[in-house]
C-alpha cells in the first residue's frame, strides 16, 4: 500500500527538473525577442517615422496650424509655429521629439540638397524647421533616408510639394 501512495505524486527532484527546463525556455524566449535583427528594427523605425509624418501632416490640416520637421544630431522633432516663432512639440504626445539610436542614423535632403542636422536644443540657436507641413496640405519636397551603420539596405521616405508621402526599402546605398 505504501508503494501505491508514492506512485501518485512527484518527487522534489522531478519538480526541480521541470522548473529548470521552464527557466531555460524562458531565457531563450527573452533572448530571441531582444535579439531582433537590424532589418526588423530598421523597418519598424522607418514605419514609425512614416506614420508620424502622416500624422503631423494630418494634424496641420485638421488643426489649421503650421508644423515643421527638424532633424537633430540626436534624432528628430516636430515644431509648431506659435506667435511667429517655431517651438518644439515636447509634450507627451506622439509628435514629441525622438532619438534615433545607434546603429541607426538619418540623412535628410530638402529639394535635392543635403541638410545638416540641427545642433542640440541647448545650443541656444533659434529653431527653424527643415521640412514644412502646412495647414493647406502643402509641404516641402524632401527625401529622408533611414540607415544603419555598415548595413547596405535602407529605407527612404519621400515627400512631395503636395504633401504625398512614400516609404520604400532600398537595396544598397547610393
Amino acid at each position: 500500500m505504501l508503494s501505491r501512495a508514492r506512485a501518485g505524486g512527484f518527487t522534489l527532484i522531478e519538480v526541480l527538473v521541470v522548473v529548470v527546463i521552464i527557466g531555460i525556455m524562458a531565457t531563450l524566449a527573452v533572448l530571441s525577442v531582444s535579439g531582433r535583427s537590424i532589418e526588423g528594427r530598421l523597418a519598424d523605425e522607418a514605419r514609425r517615422l512614416h506614420e508620424l509624418m502622416l500624422l503631423a501632416a494630418d494634424e496641420a490640416v485638421l488643426q489649421g496650424m503650421e508644423l515643421g520637421f527638424l532633424q537633430t544630431v540626436e534624432g528628430y522633432s516636430f515644431l509648431v509655429l506659435r506667435d511667429g516663432k517655431w517651438q518644439p512639440l515636447d509634450d507627451a504626445g506622439p509628435l514629441r521629439g525622438r532619438a534615433v539610436n545607434r546603429p541607426f542614423y538619418v540623412q535628410l535632403r530638402v529639394e535635392g540638397r543635403p541638410v545638416k542636422p540641427a545642433p542640440p536644443d541647448d545650443a541656444g540657436a533659434e529653431l527653424k524647421p527643415q521640412v514644412l507641413l502646412l495647414s493647406s496640405g502643402d509641404a516641402t519636397e524632401f527625401t529622408l533616408d533611414l540607415r544603419a551603420e555598415q548595413y547596405g539596405p535602407y529605407w527612404r521616405l519621400q515627400g512631395d510639394v503636395l504633401g504625398h508621402l512614400k516609404l520604400e526599402r532600398k537595396e544598397s546605398a547610393s
